[in-house]
């Protein structure tokens, strides 16, 4: 009997773990065919807010972008979570909303990138270079680029990145 309690209590531990990775494929997966949020992102962000994972509101907000920087250690495709850009229209300020959401990761050791070529190729995401991101200054003084150039890289699912060709 023990040892259930203990198995089930490692399940647990695991499965918790596991589940902010799993709420950012997610949102990364949500296809916007809206400008509005989706309610889909609006579940996983609130399960990722729940969590502890981010804050309850946006670290930085410019223009229609929402940025999360990670309270926790995120993995996803073998590379660390750094920052999360959620786009979507809250009040028209003009032109150019670009809907869904993009991932700032850094790679880390024994990184592969089969993994994340798949999932981008099968949702029309792209993958950027950090410095091809379209990134505010604000964002790009918060993760310190200019320390690991060579090891960040942003994935992009947003609408635009369903409909062009870059």
């Amino acid at each position: 009997m023990k040892y259930l309690v203990v198995l089930v209590l490692l399940m647990q531990s695991l499965f918790l773990c596991a589940e902010p990775a799993l709420e950012v494929k997610k949102l990364l997966e949500a296809s916007p065919d809206t400008i509005e949020e989706s309610m889909d992102s609006i579940y996983s962000l609130k399960m990722l807010k729940k969590q502890g994972v981010i804050d309850e509101k946006a670290n930085i907000l410019g223009d229609y972008h929402h940025f999360y920087f990670p309270k926790k250690e995120i993995v996803i495709f073998g590379a660390k979570l750094i920052a999360l850009d959620h786009e979507y229209l809250t009040d028209y300020i003009g032109c150019c909303v670009n809907p869904g959401v993009a991932v700032v990761l850094k790679k880390m050791d024994g990184f592969n990138s089969n993994e994340i070529d798949a999932f981008a190729k099968q949702h029309s995401c792209n993958i950027n270079d950090i410095e091809k991101a379209h990134l505010p200054d604000l964002v790009i003084k918060q993760v310190g680029l200019a320390n690991e150039k060579a090891f960040l890289f942003q994935l992009s699912c947003k609408q635009n990145d369903k409909t062009h060709e870059y």
